[in-house]
């Protein structure tokens, strides 16, 4: 922002076409060293230009104008950097086609592959989920996402339903207390979509028809690569696992038939220490966090009055809660 004596200058420049260093000086009281620091700060924002004719004369600039001669040559410079963006964001999204279709090629020659770039992954999903004509099978181990992945999950499973491709989802029992994903499973199954629980998923799984299988590959909690399968016999393999598993499922929208004071996480955390899991193992499997696992089991043991975890597990499971 100019000072007080620059705006002062600048107002006596306005008024008085030519003035001069001297006059300026007599008329406003101001040393000449104070009119030459705000001669310079209003000329370095072009407020002020030499007057022609003149040796030391100076004429004072609208400020729009004096804008446009400040800004032009960075507008000038941001017009060309512009251009020369969309210069090579066009000769790059011309390789797109390109690429995608020497790597589906690449990709169709390979029965078993590792995809560990979730761009990819993404990819081989849109193009086969684009492609279905049966069945699309999917097992999700873990809590749930997001809300805005299950919108946008909703919006596409529900167009295939409509082409009459049969969804079947399995999720974790705990998954039933997830909002997000209740409201999701409540709205595709509206469309025909089936939705079934257990009390542990241990694969990442989608099937497209008879084409492709992704598998996670899961080798830690944060490994995110999936397995991409393309060959017949090993697709029928997973295609009877999931079947396997749909029969014990039960369905998602079931009501719960005994009352309990427990979540469904509660109620999956229990089944774990039934079967001897540690605290780590459980965490891992329903995709929490370990202290959070913990603290479910202090409670539960609270609540229960058991003095172990396993006696934890026979009590809830003789009140039927489990």
């Amino acid at each position: 922002m100019l000072d007080a004596t620059s705006l002062e200058v600048y107002r006596y420049a306005v008024g008085h076409p030519g003035w001069t260093r001297s006059e300026v000086s007599e008329a406003l009281g101001l040393t000449l060293r104070r009119i030459d620091d705000a001669v310079g700060e209003l000329r370095a924002r072009r407020l002020l230009s030499p007057q022609a004719g003149s040796d030391d004369g100076l004429v004072a600039v609208s400020p729009d104008v004096a804008l446009a001669d400040l800004v032009d040559a960075d507008e000038r410079e941001m017009q060309d950097l512009k251009a020369r963006i969309s210069s090579q964001r066009r000769e790059l999204s011309s390789l797109l086609p390109t690429f995608l279709d020497a790597r589906k090629h690449v990709l169709a020659s390979t029965s078993v592959e590792t995809l560990e770039d979730p761009h990819l992954i993404h990819r081989v999903l849109i193009d086969y989920g684009r492609d279905v004509a049966e069945k699309v099978y999917i097992a999700q181990p873990g809590q749930g996402s997001t809300a805005d992945v299950h919108e946008e999950s909703v919006r596409k499973d529900l167009e295939l339903l409509e082409k009459g491709v049969r969804r079947r989802t399995l999720y974790d029992t705990s998954t039933r207390d997830h909002v997000p994903t209740r409201k999701a499973v409540e709205a595709i199954a509206q469309g025909g979509g089936e939705f079934g629980v257990l009390p542990f998923i241990p694969l990442r799984m989608l099937i497209f028809d008879e084409k492709l299988a992704l598998v996670g590959r899961q080798l830690s909690r944060e490994d995110k690569a999936a397995l991409v399968i393309r060959d017949h016999s090993l697709i029928n393999i997973f295609t009877q696992l999931f079947e396997i598993a749909w029969e014990i499922s039960e369905s998602f929208l079931a009501p719960v038939q005994v009352e309990s004071p427990l979540s469904s996480l509660q109620r999956s955390i229990l089944q774990g220490l039934a079967n001897g899991l540690s605290d780590e193992s459980i965490a891992r499997r329903l995709d929490i966090n370990v202290r959070t696992c913990r603290r479910h089991i202090a409670w539960m043991l609270e609540t229960l009055r058991a003095d172990s975890r396993f006696q934890a597990a026979l009590k809830a499971r003789d009140a039927g809660w489990v």
